[in-house]
């Protein structure tokens, strides 16, 4: 899945064109603009992006909803709500945590086993769900800084906290002779 949350508004066109496999000319007869505003969309750097207005008919003319995907990623938690994460045991820490969400889901469902999923379960599903949801924003979050950089030259890698072996300063005499 892209990661919609570090993408520019032309770069979240650009995949949309991308995976309807489209050109510019049938999006904009599809969606009732021109090809030249679609091409226009489509450039880097120029800051030309679609009206609040348009992006329905973009996504029905490109059989597909990633432009509404990327608008809700830019509404969920950024990475000011959450710290960037230090460590890899703080990331490996809020993925457990997740996964005992998801763990919660499957036991309320084992627990409507013999009456089926009534209203009631439904809800409690739901909630539970929204829960492991919201635990996964927060991993995401966690690990937006590390993400938007390109490549290991520009930030560092996030370590483990497993301490380094060290030999005995006798080790290293009896090595020497």
């Amino acid at each position: 899945m892209p990661d919609y949350q570090n993408m520019t508004a032309t770069e979240a066109i650009r995949h949309a064109k991308d995976v309807s496999g489209l050109t510019a000319e049938e999006i904009g007869a599809a969606a009732g603009l021109s090809a030249a505003v679609v091409r226009r969309y489509l450039q880097r750097g120029d800051g030309y992006d679609p009206g609040l207005s348009k992006i329905p008919a973009l996504c029905r003319a490109m059989h597909n909803t990633v432009l509404i995907q990327w608008q809700q990623a830019q509404l969920e938690r950024q990475a000011e709500d959450v710290p960037p994460a230090r460590t890899r045991a703080q990331v490996l820490t809020a993925v457990a945590r997740a996964a005992a969400s998801m763990g919660d889901v499957q036991r309320r469902l084992a627990d409507s086993e013999g009456g089926g999923i009534d209203p009631a379960c439904a809800r409690d599903v739901r909630g539970l769900v929204g829960d492991v949801i919201e635990d996964c924003r927060v991993v995401m979050a966690m690990l937006a800084v590390q993400a938007s950089h390109a490549d290991i030259t520009e930030c560092m890698p996030l370590a483990s906290l497993r301490p380094e072996r060290k030999r005995p300063w006798w080790a290293i005499w009896r090595r020497r002779a």
